[in-house]
């Protein structure tokens, strides 16, 4: 009777993560030759440049319940908190009527302010697996969908043409979107593990507002060792993929990029289930897809995990 009841509690197992992420130095803008007159119509302006800098930071509360020893169920809740600045570089001579009507037009489109509240959540079943290759390795694959709890806004291309104030940050597609993720691990020597994994999100339908979200694909390929039975250290190559996303069937310039980054980290296990895991992860490349994109382009990210079992 004590085994049964010991594999049961074992079975009802909870994890709770909790992401901190940091992106402060994020950088992005594009040519402008309009600007808005005191009325709010649409003018011709000389040459200038829109720069935006955005700092974005986010939480993520990851909760998974252990169905058995294969089965789980997993859940990702997001709250997002990104910081913009915009500021005109100036390239051809303006005169003061013409300078007024470049900021009235940035201010409809970039804004300095702080924009908050949460982003798209995951929904997961996932299935674990032993010895695929070889008796120590494991594979985890994960399927679900993302769910719309993030803000969605209007279309601003449509918007930005009249002159009416917009915003092109979106916390979320408004749609739910199936996701796929595979994980796999590879233990070499004894303390040491090669693991790479895998995820794609497929949105194939408008929102409410006609706004169509980017498909995307990232990768990761590293390696884990394993110092002491408290202490581990990694390294990470990852790229990713985003396709363009669209507003009523027309591409959004501001999507479809490939970049790729490289991290470290470091993992301390602690008493009592608890384990807190640091990594620095540092851009390598960025192409945007499309030559006229103003795609923004990463800096230097940081996160910090913290990982609670019961």
């Amino acid at each position: 009777m004590s085994e049964v009841s010991s594999a049961s509690k074992e079975i009802e197992q909870f994890r709770v993560n909790i992401n901190m992420l940091a992106s402060p130095d994020a950088q992005g803008g594009h040519l402008e030759s309009r600007g808005l007159s005191p009325t709010g119509e649409i003018v011709n302006a000389p040459l200038h440049r829109h720069r935006v800098a955005l700092s974005t930071y986010r939480i993520d509360v990851g909760l998974q319940y252990l169905l058995n020893d294969r089965w789980m169920l997993q859940a990702n809740i997001p709250y997002a908190v990104r910081d913009q600045d915009a500021s005109i570089e100036w390239l051809d001579p303006v005169s003061p009527e013409e300078e007024q009507a470049i900021l009235r037009s940035r201010d409809i489109h970039h804004r300095d302010e702080t924009y908050t509240g949460l982003a798209d959540s995951d929904l997961f079943l996932g299935y674990k697996t032993h010895g695929l290759f070889k008796t120590d390795d494991i594979l985890f694959a994960r399927l679900g969908t993302t769910i719309p709890t993030g803000r969605t806004e209007e279309n601003p291309w449509k918007l930005g043409d009249a002159g009416i104030e917009h915003l092109h940050i979106q916390f979320g597609t408004g749609t739910f979107n199936p996701t796929v993720s595979l994980q796999y691990s590879l233990p070499f020597y004894q303390r040491g593990s090669v693991n790479a994994s895998t995820r794609g999100t497929f949105p194939f339908y408008e929102n409410s507002k006609t706004y169509r979200g980017p498909v995307e694909l990232s990768y990761t390929i590293g390696w884990r060792y394993r110092l002491f039975d408290w202490l581990s250290f990694n390294g990470n190559y990852l790229g990713f993929y985003q396709s363009a996303a669209a507003w009523d069937g027309e591409r959004d310039i501001n999507t479809g990029l490939r970049y790729s980054m490289a991290a470290l980290g470091v993992s301390l296990a602690t008493l009592d289930g608890i384990t807190v895991s640091a990594n620095v992860m540092f851009p390598l490349t960025q192409q945007t897809l499309y030559d006229e994109s103003d795609a923004i382009e990463f800096g230097n990210l940081v996160s910090l995990t913290t990982t609670y079992s019961f």
